[in-house]
């Protein structure tokens, strides 16, 4: 009895090891396989993902070397499963070409890169819907061939919601949002003047935001002086600064006047 017992034992074992090493060795083949079909995948996505990657840091490509790398894009966009890496950076090569093709007198070059960044845009909201950047590209693009309206001021509004301290972002927002200023609707004009305190309170952004202030209609600029009491205080003053050297001085309400400072 004792010497079935063990043999018993010893059987089990060995079934045991046996359906062990299966599985270990389904696992490896598992691995094989998966790299042998990921590996292209991602070999594809690295180049349109680091060009787009550079356009935003803002450095140029020319019209062709865009366009091949947007198709690099598409086939990896078109697998199916939802990747939004991959449209989210077949978004902004397409932005940079359509923003290329405005320059131009070639307009059927301007109508197919409008339909190509649209039909982008809504294809990347469909698989990431919270991506701050494509709701902002969306409301750009309809505004621009739509005018502002009811639906493309929501694009703007969920922009907001879903990146609200994303100042890569909120450059390009604040840009647009005060060109727009006096036709957006009370709460987005109040979110744009938010926004724009928030860019102060960087400490970085002063050149951008004084040419921002700068471009800004009578209506926006006085909005923004009023609520420059609420910036941080030295934030307020470097801001202030720059703005003197472009020339334009302004006094904010309640503040007093900031003494002369010799680099003045």
């Amino acid at each position: 009895m004792v010497m079935a017992s063990s043999a018993g034992h010893v059987s089990t074992a060995r079934t045991t090891q046996y359906l062990l090493r299966i599985a270990v060795s389904l696992v490896g083949i598992a691995a094989v396989a998966w790299g042998a079909w990921s590996m292209p995948l991602f070999r594809a996505e690295a180049s349109p993902h680091l060009v787009a990657a550079r356009i935003l840091q803002g450095d140029t490509f020319k019209v062709e070397r865009l366009f091949i790398t947007a198709r690099q894009a598409e086939a990896v966009a078109i697998q199916p499963f939802c990747n939004p890496t991959a449209l989210h950076d077949l978004v902004v090569l397409r932005l940079a070409i359509f923003r290329q093709a405005i320059g131009t007198t070639d307009r059927t070059l301007f109508e197919s890169s409008y339909d190509a960044l649209n039909d982008a845009a809504r294809e990347a909201l469909g698989c990431s819907p919270a991506d701050s950047f494509v709701w902002l590209t969306l409301f750009w693009i309809d505004v621009a061939r739509h005018g502002l309206q009811a639906e493309n001021a929501n694009y703007l509004r969920i922009s907001y919601a879903s990146g609200p301290n994303e100042a890569w972002i909120a450059l390009w927002r604040n840009q647009l949002a005060f060109t727009l200023f006096d036709r957006l609707p009370a709460d987005l004009a109040d979110d744009a003047v938010g926004e724009f305190i928030k860019l102060v309170n960087t400490r970085q952004l002063y050149w951008q935001t004084g040419k921002i202030f700068e471009n800004a209609s009578p209506d926006g600029q006085h909005r923004i002086t009023e609520h420059l009491k609420t910036a941080d205080d030295v934030a307020r003053e470097a801001f202030l600064i720059a703005l003197h050297r472009k020339g334009v001085d302004v006094a904010v309400p309640g503040q007093l006047p900031s003494e002369p400072r010799p680099w003045r």
